[in-house]
């Protein structure tokens, strides 16, 4: 399976290359590495690569993740990442990212969309969730702008790195409104 094309005008979803390396290493900061769980640490070029190389071989396999580029539709710069987790019973979770320089421009909440219409209308899902840490404003407001309901917070939802943390739970289904397209 080949990673799709997407885009609404403003940003492009498309598969990660080796070349998007340097980056998005140069694109993560301390914010992102205390979400996704490993802040102080850095990743390495090593590390990034390695990164990319499996999202390509999940796209080859049709695998379980599917890992997408967000990038700005004018300049084709790397401005984050959008990841679907495929899981049984038709259900999948979401999980995005910008890198600091794009945030603020409604990049997640249009990466969220492209995708949700994508997983909706491709891969056949009937649930798509989002786990959002409670204190992360930025990324409760992108989940409900696209069009995501808020079911509420579960405790010590996720292990990141070595803490558990609570989660806010969005969702989305097919047979929901779609989101005020801007």
């Amino acid at each position: 399976m080949n990673a799709p094309r997407l885009s609404d005008g403003v940003i492009s979803l498309d598969q990660h290359t080796l070349a998007d390396a340097d980056a998005h290493l140069a694109g993560e900061d301390d914010e992102q590495g205390r979400r996704f769980g490993w802040y102080p640490s850095r990743s390495s070029p090593e590390r990034v690569r390695k990164a990319i190389e499996k999202w390509q071989a999940d796209w080859a396999a049709a695998g379980l993740t599917r890992t997408l580029a967000i990038r700005d539709l004018g300049t084709g710069v790397l401005a984050g990442g959008c990841q679907v987790r495929l899981r049984a019973d038709q259900i999948a979770e979401m999980s995005y990212w910008v890198f600091p320089a794009h945030r603020g421009k409604g990049y997640a909440t249009r990466a969220i969309v492209l995708t949700s219409d994508w997983v909706f209308g491709e891969l056949g899902i009937e649930r798509l969730e989002l786990y959002v840490e409670p204190d992360n404003e930025a990324s409760r407001g992108a989940a409900r702008r696209a069009g995501f309901t808020e079911e509420g917070l579960l405790r010590a939802r996720e292990q990141i790195g070595d803490e558990r943390r609570d989660m806010v739970l969005y969702s989305r289904l097919p047979t929901d409104p779609p989101p005020m397209r801007s």
